[in-house]
């Protein structure tokens, strides 16, 4: 099973959140089952860090530490190329109002049949509409 989890469910393993358990069961089945990305979450990742990081939730030297963690984690980033992509991922952004980078994990998952992890309610919404599973079952 290909699990793909955004970042709002890396960052809440690193910070606290009210999710921060369901975070941490969706973690322990990535350390089993492995992890599939969209070449944008590193970036995403990166922001998380610096923005924990400005918003004084986090040192740098935690950071580190962490995305080292990460980094140890069996994640495989999608190697298709995005303009061969993109068309797909601007149709689900408009038919769902998602934003590009929302959208580019529900197409992942579409693609790859793939389990999606996601807090944020509007890739929940949509991952529901289009019949994916969705973990965590509930928020």
């Amino acid at each position: 099973m290909s699990i793909i989890a955004d970042i709002s469910v890396v960052l809440a393993w690193r910070f606290e959140e009210k999710q921060t358990e369901q975070a941490l069961d969706v973690l322990r089945l990535i350390e089993r089952e492995g992890l599939l990305v969209p070449s944008l979450w590193w970036s995403e990742l990166e922001n998380g860090i610096l923005m924990g990081e400005r918003r004084g939730r986090t040192t740098a030297e935690d950071s580190a530490a962490f995305v080292k963690l990460v980094r140890a984690l069996p994640i495989r980033t999608d190697a298709a190329p995005r303009h061969q992509i993109s068309d797909d991922i601007i149709d689900i952004g408009r038919r769902h109002q998602l934003t590009a980078y929302d959208a580019a994990y529900v197409e992942l998952a579409m693609r790859e049949g793939a389990v999606l992890a996601s807090f944020d309610a509007a890739i929940r919404r949509c991952a529901n509409k289009l019949k994916l599973m969705v973990l965590p079952a509930t928020v």
